[in-house]
């Protein structure tokens, strides 16, 4: 596995960094971030969730699913079993762009990543990118129930 250097750590969530600057709970999300692994506590990664969903991140759908396809992928990587608070970040924009089959879902994800990282290289982190390739494809049945909520 490739350990992530701060430099292109700070890159990858640069727009969460610059929100920090000014929005705590940004500020807090990225410090708890950096910090994240698979060894992370329970309610550590609580906290972090939280955090999340107290940056309520104000944009059109495109910019708002940008924002976060970085952020949730990589803790999903780390931590799967948030995926039922975390992939209505990565669903919502795309069903409100009019998508809502499970395999056009996943295939506008994939398609969303090879065009992000075309632009710059360090779009997502190397977990990130292996969750979109490697565990984002078995959670039809997840991406289905957030297709349901929306």
């Amino acid at each position: 596995m490739n350990i992530i250097t701060n430099s292109d750590f700070d890159e990858t969530f640069s727009s969460l960094k610059r929100m920090g600057e000014r929005f705590p709970p940004a500020k807090n999300a990225f410090e708890l971030l950096k910090k994240l692994s698979r060894e992370t506590t329970t309610s550590e990664s609580d906290i972090l969730v939280y955090e999340v969903d107290k940056i309520q991140y104000q944009s059109n759908t495109n910019s708002y699913f940008y924002f976060y396809f970085p952020i949730v992928s990589h803790i999903l990587y780390y931590k799967p079993e948030y995926e039922t608070v975390l992939l209505k970040y990565l669903v919502g924009p795309n069903f409100a762009n009019g998508t809502s089959e499970i395999n056009e879902m996943i295939s506008i994800i994939n398609g969303a990543m090879e065009f992000k990282l075309q632009e710059n290289k360090l779009y997502l982190t190397k977990e990130s990118q292996f969750w979109v390739v490697n565990e984002l494809p078995k959670l039809e049945k997840e991406i289905q129930r957030e297709i349901d909520v929306c």
